[in-house]
């Protein structure tokens, strides 16, 4: 029974905890909203072009983003003009955008937490 209450506590705080680092990780990169780019070439120079949230027309040169999280490989090359490409983009500065989800890993980091979370709490009710 001891035991039964060591390990439900753990996972408890341990899922809480995870929870937490998903929740201070998505605070730290901001809002960032995920729609379809046009691209096209304005004097030899690929650009992107997309409506933010409040259907302002944003246009970024398409070396300016940058290729996503835990590349080290330079941005891939430009598609044909014409083109769409999924992107996102932060809410705040539009123009700062990202071919990949800046913050893929705090879904899992989160799901993870509430499982251990739910698991502890359900092991705090086993029968003695």
């Amino acid at each position: 029974m001891i035991v039964v209450e060591i390990v439900s506590s753990s996972l408890v705080a341990l899922g809480l905890g995870l929870l937490a680092a998903a929740l201070v990780i998505r605070l730290v990169y901001g809002s960032w909203t995920r729609t379809q780019a046009i691209t096209f070439t304005y004097e030899g120079h690929p650009y992107l072009r997309w409506h933010d949230h409040r259907y302002r027309i944003v246009e970024a040169l398409w070396s300016s983003g940058s290729p996503g999280r835990g590349r080290k490989a330079p941005m891939p090359a430009a598609p044909p003009p014409g083109e769409d490409v999924t992107i996102h983009y932060h809410v705040r500065q539009p123009t700062h955008w990202s071919l990949g989800e800046p913050y893929r890993g705090t879904r899992v980091i989160a799901v993870v937490g509430l499982a251990s979370a739910v698991t502890g709490t359900l092991l705090g009710f086993l029968p003695a």
